[in-house]
């Protein structure tokens, strides 16, 4: 029993003091996760935050039209479809049925567009969401498009915001969701990547996946 104990404060403190930090900031750089970023004003007060960024071998242009449909129409999240998308793959062509997304649109698992920049800037926010069994919080989800290498090149950074309400939305969170939103956006940014670089010439495709 003692070294059952002993093992799980060793894994509890290696969790908490190297791989829960590294997990909040997964990809960025120096001074990243720390920015201000648009939509850090909308929940003022949270308990749980964290940046994550991937560089992307592929301009703006060509990443913003993955970006805008994500989430909306069972398009997916390009991560965790099982969890997120009642089990529909998500897109791997750029839907050309999806009108622009707009301010106020509902989208998947509860989100609505909060804030968009065309080609720069996407936000989703939900209020009151269910987090778990009588658990709610507030959460917001920020993509952001920088230029890089004179403009061929995209750096993405991806922000969540969210305060859970009461002491046992706040314990779920660190037990649970921490680890799952980690997976979620690492698997999201990787996939982005992935599906920009692609399509360098960003060619769109037809709702059924060929080439138009």
């Amino acid at each position: 029993m003692k070294k059952l104990i002993l093992t799980g404060g060793i894994l509890t403190t290696a969790y908490l003091f190297f791989a829960r930090p590294q997990m909040l900031k997964w990809g960025t750089r120096l001074g990243e996760s720390q920015r201000r970023l648009p939509g850090d004003d909308i929940i003022p007060e949270v308990n749980f935050r964290a940046t994550r960024a991937i560089d992307i071998d592929a301009p703006p242009a060509v990443v913003w039209p993955w970006l805008a449909q994500m989430g909306r129409d069972r398009t997916g999240w390009y991560a965790l479809d099982a969890l997120l998308n009642k089990g529909i793959p998500s897109a791997t062509y750029i839907r050309s049925d999806l009108p622009p997304p707009q301010v106020g649109m509902k989208t998947d698992a509860g989100y609505e567009i909060f804030r968009l920049e065309p080609g720069r800037l996407l936000i989703f926010a939900g209020f009151a969401m269910p987090l778990g069994p009588g658990m709610l919080c507030d959460r917001t989800l920020t993509y952001l498009l920088e230029r890089h290498k004179g403009g061929e090149r995209t750096r993405l950074l991806a922000r969540t915001r969210s305060y859970a309400y009461g002491l046992a939305g706040l314990v779920y969170t660190r037990l649970v969701v921490e680890g799952v939103e980690f997976w979620k956006v690492y698997r999201q940014l990787s996939n982005l990547r992935a599906l920009a670089e692609a399509a360098p010439g960003a060619a769109m495709g037809s709702v059924d996946g060929r080439s138009a």
